[in-house]
Parts: C-alpha cells; structure tokens; sequence
C-alpha cells in the first residue's frame, strides 16, 4: 500500500514537472520571438479581422386565425373567415468594415405568404406583393469625416421623437401599415435614402439630412382583410407619389441633447408629406425628462400648406408618461392631437421567469369614441436562439368608418423565430 502511494506521488511530481518545463518551454519561445506589444498587436489584429464582416438576423414563421368574420356576400369577394396567414420571412443584416473609419450595413427582408396557395378557392383577388416580396430596407455606407463629424450616406432610418405609439415628430421614414394594428412601430419603419451628416458640439448633436427618395407608407390594398370595398380599390389604382429627382428632394435638421435626466430636440424638415402630393415645412420639438419612477414625454409639430392652398396648416402635439416603478414591469400613457382628432395609447408590460417572459397589453383609441384597438401578447425567449411569440387582437368600431370595415378583423396570432 505504502509503495502505491509513493508511486503515485512520483507519477504526480512527474506529470506536474513536465507541464512546467512546457510552459517554460512556451513562454521562451514567446520571449524570444515575440514582444509583450506584438502579442498584444497580433490579438487585436485577429479580433479585428473575425469583425470585419457581420452577418446575423432571424427566421421567422407567422400564423393568424380571424374569428369574428361572416361568410361573403358573393363569389367574387375574398372569404376571411379562418386562417388568414401563414407566413414565412427573413431578416439578414449584413455589416462590412471597410478600414477603421468606415463600414457598409445593410438589411435585407424576404417573405413568402403561403396562405393564398393553401386556400386559393378562397381568395379571388390577390392584393399586388402580398404574396410574396423581397427588398433591401437599409443600404448604407457610414463613417467619421473627422473627430467631429459622421457622414451617413444610402437607405437608412432616422428615427425622430420620444413615443413609442403614435407619430408626431417622427415623419422621416414611411412604415409598412398593411397590417395595422398588428406590429410595433418600431418594427414598421421603411428605409429611405438619403445623405446625413452629424455635427457633434460636448453633449450636443447638429444632424443635416438631405433626402433622395420618396418612399411612401404601404397602405392596406384592395383584395386584403383591411381594404375590402369599392372605394379603397378605386383608391388603390389611383396612387402615385413624386419621382426621385433633384427638385423633390427634401432637407431636414435636428438639434438634440442629453442633459442630466433628461433629452431635447429640435427638428425641421421640408419635404412631401406622406402619401400625397404635396409638400410641406415641419417645425418640430421633443422633450423627455425623468423624475424618480416616472418618464415623461412630450412632442409638437407644426405643418404648414407649403404647396397646396386647400391643406390648411395645423399643429400636432403630444404628452404623456411611463411608470417603471413596477418591480419587472412598466404601464405607460400617451395622449396626442394628431390630424385634429384625438389619439390615446395605453400599454403594460410585466416580466415574468427571470424576464424570459413578457406579457403585454396595448390599447390604440382614436376619436372621442372608442374606436380603436386591444392588442394582447406574450413573448417566450424558448432559448438564446429561439422565441415564441402569441396573441389575440380585437378591433373596436364605434364612429369612424374605417374602423367599421375592419372591425371584423379580430384575430388570434402566432409567431416562433429562430435568430442567427
């Protein structure tokens, strides 16, 4: 017994000897060939390398079930009843380094509904690029001229304004509306092209923008759940917007700030006003501010009829407040003037399982009424890759007409994910 354990001290002393002599072995070759800055070098060299070009995105496959539809009037009209979408789509944002100063990102989004294959009996019209499309939502090239200055050049999104649920300032960038309701505004917002560049002053950002494109929001067509009567397909054949040129592009400037618990900005643009004709100069302004559990919001726009006497002028404004006092949650309220009529916006969130669960409740009113929309939800995070996402949103029409053709839209939903 006694010889077994000196043997195994021996063997022990042995091995640990020469995992010594190894790493002597190694740290002399690493003396003699390599200094302490060119192994530091050499490991900046390679993480630098491995970042020089990014890929990541998500796959995601979509299901919806209307439940308060009614068989159609005839056999020319689209039948909604039921399943009303399955829907596979893809994110893949691409980023490139191009030397130290300057990188190249871009955004590609494919999709393919499949419902209309599964139930063409059922569907007579097919809304043009419901089907299935495909396009690059940001292409951009992004770099600092100097110390000071960064130029922004290609399609990109420039979010202005502090709501998270209605638009007041944030008139920059189109959003995909052909589903409202449905997503996040944060989750809409189209690419634009266009040149920006970003002056920084301490805590102060001057931002010039120069805008090539008008690009449109994507409106409900005719032959969809949202758009299904005479008027939107007279409506739908009839839309046109500016062409690309010199003389209708638009400029823009912000001035905003990060002071101590709190955010301002200043915003300007000129430029054509979303789906229609005609341009118009936006004098705007933001303001956020923190006071102990509480964020208030507040925003302004003032449109002028720049170009078309019968659009008059008009002021939009909003305020409004998030609580985070709640432990793993938070409930906020937003109350706006938007076009003249009134727009509220109620939302709770709550955590649950370590925050891998989240429950969420949305309220859009518009009007004096109660039109408008409840939109019920839970987000899963299944794993660091996986997530699962299901809800039931009911419309609610009281006045306004637009709510009475898509009132019948109430319908359960359901997405999983898969990020990369």
């Amino acid at each position: 017994m006694l010889f077994v354990c000196l043997y195994a001290q021996d063997k022990t002393k042995t091995v640990l000897h020469d995992k010594l002599e190894n790493k002597k072995i190694v740290e002399s070759v690493l003396d003699d060939e390599f200094g302490d800055d060119d192994i530091i070098e050499f490991v900046q060299t390679k993480q630098v390398k491995q970042e020089d070009f990014i890929i990541n995105g998500s796959i995601s496959y979509t299901q919806s079930y209307n439940y308060a539809h009614s068989a159609p009037l005839n056999n020319i009209s689209n039948d909604f009843r039921g399943w009303s979408g399955s829907k596979i789509s893809t994110n893949v944002n691409f980023e490139k380094n191009i030397n130290k100063n300057y990188k190249i990102k871009s955004t590609l989004k494919v999709f393919k509904e499949l419902i209309y294959d599964l139930k063409s009996d059922e569907y007579q019209t097919v809304p043009k690029g419901y089907d299935q499309d495909i396009y690059l939502n940001e292409l951009y090239m992004q770099g600092g001229l100097n110390d000071k200055i960064d130029i922004k050049v290609g399609r990109q999104i420039v979010v202005w304004g502090k709501s998270d649920n209605i638009r007041i300032t944030d008139t920059l960038n189109p959003i995909d509306n052909t589903t409202p309701g449905m997503v996040d505004i944060k989750d809409l917002r189209l690419g634009t092209t266009m040149t920006k560049f970003d002056y920084f002053i301490n805590s102060l950002t001057l931002s010039g923008i120069i805008l090539h494109e008008n690009r449109f929001s994507k409106l409900p067509k005719y032959g969809s759940d949202f758009a299904n009567n005479n008027k939107i397909k007279a409506q739908s054949n009839s839309v046109s917007k500016p062409s690309n040129t010199l003389e209708n592009s638009g400029i823009a400037f912000s001035l905003s700030g990060n002071f101590q618990g709190q955010d301002l900005a200043i915003y300007y643009s000129n430029k054509y006003v979303d789906n229609t004709m005609y341009r118009s100069n936006m004098l705007g302004m933001a303001y956020n501010k923190v006071m102990n559990s509480f964020l208030l919001k507040s925003e302004i726009a003032y449109f002028d009829n720049y170009d078309d006497d019968t659009i008059g002028s008009r002021v939009d404004m909003l305020i409004g407040a998030e609580y985070n006092g709640i432990s793993d949650g938070s409930i906020s309220l937003e109350v706006a003037n938007k076009n003249n009529d009134a727009q509220y916006a109620i939302r709770f969130t709550q955590s649950y399982i370590n925050q891998i669960l989240d429950f969420t409740v949305l309220y859009l009113g518009f009007g004096n009424k109660q039109d408008g929309l409840i939109r019920t939800w839970i987000d899963y995070d299944y794993s660091d890759n996986i997530s699962f996402n299901f809800g039931v949103i009911d419309y609610l029409y009281e006045n306004i007409n637009v709510f009475k053709m898509v009132e019948n839209n109430d319908r359960l939903f359901g997405n999983m994910t898969y990020s990369f």
